[in-house]
């Protein structure tokens, strides 16, 4: 087995459990010795940038860099971008009578913001938890690069929402809500930029998930991990299955793997 050199966690289910304030200590100390002993620790999340400050779980725990928006923007810990893919704007364009029709409640998301077309009951808390309003969206899209959607809708819906919206994917880490990515986007982009900058393989990676969005992360590094509570999907693309979040899985799955 290669040697591990960099580690790359998603945030809500892996390393901050949902609805929690802090992360387990189990994983503070874990990352802390993961760092010590010379592995760059990498956030590999759904979330923008600029959801990251408002996660005070995160406040003081040092990482070496960011792939955000589910690889569509990667960056370094002092700032400097690696990588970053945005939707076509004539896409987007397209989707926009739609998700008034359907009044479907979408977060247009940019490196700096996440403007939504309106807020409804799904999307409400959300939009308040990370103090994000509605605007004018048309302009937005013609003005900013949008990464991705966050578009509130259930899982039998994608199909129809993905047809108004050509050369999109999308991935979900929520019920309320899917991620709406370029086909081809994916956490795998930002690993392979981000190590590729670092002058690593994938197979000197290990990567830490929990959710659908995770999946195709999971099986590109060396080594895919899936939490213990993480969904069937992620499971089954993983190297190996530890322990949930709440019962020490990530330190016990660095361990495992001596890495800590």
């Amino acid at each position: 087995m290669a040697q591990i050199k960099a580690a790359f966690f998603d945030i809500d289910g892996t390393l901050l459990p949902f609805h929690a304030k802090a992360l387990p200590e189990s994983t503070v100390q874990a990352l802390a010795a993961l760092r010590e002993n010379g592995v760059k620790t990498f956030i590999a999340t759904g979330r923008p940038p600029v959801h990251l400050p408002y996660l005070h779980a995160l406040d003081g725990i040092p990482f070496d860099g960011y792939v955000t928006m589910n690889g569509q923007y990667c960056y370094l810990a002092d700032g400097t971008p690696l990588y970053s893919r945005y939707i076509d704007r004539a896409a987007l364009r397209t989707l926009l009578p739609y998700i008034e029709k359907e009044r479907i409640s979408v977060g247009f998301v940019g490196k700096d913001f996440c403007l939504f077309n309106h807020i409804n009951d799904l999307s409400r808390q959300f939009a308040l938890d990370l103090q994000q309003g509605e605007g004018d969206v048309a302009a937005c899209i013609e003005s900013d690069a949008i990464y991705q959607l966050s578009a509130f809708l259930p899982e039998e819906n994608e199909p129809e929402f993905l047809r108004s919206c050509p050369g999109c994917i999308a991935v979900r880490w929520s019920p309320d809500f899917c991620d709406i990515l370029p086909v081809g986007g994916g956490k795998p982009n930002g690993l392979a930029h981000t190590l590729a900058h670092l002058g690593l393989t994938r197979e000197q990676s290990i990567a830490f998930g929990d959710g659908g969005n995770d999946v195709t992360m999971l099986e590109y590094a060396g080594i895919g991990v899936a939490m213990g509570n993480a969904c069937d999907a992620a499971k089954a693309a993983a190297d190996y299955v530890t322990d949930d979040i709440t019962a020490d899985g990530l330190a016990k799955a660095l361990a495992h793997f001596g890495l800590i």
